[in-house]
C-alpha cells in the first residue's frame, strides 16, 4: 500500500510541477537550465542523484560537505549537507541538531523525501522554517537554499 501512495504521491508532483519555464525566479531557472536538466556528459556519474550532487557541488563550491549519518557532523559552520531521508534513523532529530551550523549560502540535499510519512514532514517543517527561502522537490530529491536577499519561495519541478 506504502508504495501505490508513492506512485500516486509522483503523478500528483508530475502535474503539479513546472519545467525550467514556469519558474519566474532568475536564480532557480538558471539552477535547473544548467545543474538540473542538462544531459549527462563524459566523465559525470551515470546514476541521476549522483550526478545532480556532483553538478550542486561543482557549482556553489561549497567548503564543508557533510553526508548526514557518515560520521561525526563538523563542528563549524556547513555549507553543504546530504540527507538520504529513507536510509536514516530519525532524519527529522539529526538535521535539526545541525540548523545552527547553517548560514546564508548553505544548501540541503534531501534524498526520499516523499517515501515516509516522516520524510514528507521533514521536507514541510524544513520549507517552514523562516532563513530556508528557497526549496525546490524534485519529488526524488529536494533542495534547500539559504539565500540573502531572496523573497521565500518554493518550486515543484520536473525531474
Amino acid at each position: 500500500m506504502a508504495h501505490l501512495h508513492y506512485y500516486l504521491d509522483g503523478l500528483v508532483h508530475f502535474f503539479a510541477a513546472h519545467s525550467r519555464h514556469g519558474t519566474h525566479s532568475p536564480f532557480v531557472y538558471r539552477l535547473v537550465d544548467e545543474v538540473i536538466y542538462p544531459n549527462r556528459v563524459p566523465g559525470e556519474p551515470s546514476d541521476k542523484e549522483e550526478r545532480l550532487i556532483k553538478r550542486l557541488i561543482d557549482r556553489f563550491q561549497p567548503g564543508v560537505v557533510y553526508t548526514l549519518g557518515s560520521g561525526p557532523p563538523p563542528t563549524s559552520s556547513i555549507d553543504f549537507v546530504i540527507v538520504d531521508c529513507a536510509a536514516l534513523e530519525e532524519p527529522a532529530t539529526q538535521v535539526e541538531a545541525l540548523w545552527p551550523r547553517f548560514h546564508a549560502g548553505s544548501v540541503l540535499v534531501f534524498f526520499g523525501l516523499h517515501r515516509t510519512t516522516a520524510a514528507k514532514a521533514l521536507w514541510r517543517s524544513t520549507k517552514a522554517k523562516p532563513d530556508v527561502t528557497v526549496t525546490i522537490d524534485l519529488f526524488r530529491a529536494g533542495l534547500v537554499f539559504f539565500r540573502s536577499g531572496q523573497a521565500k519561495e518554493d518550486f515543484k519541478i520536473r525531474y
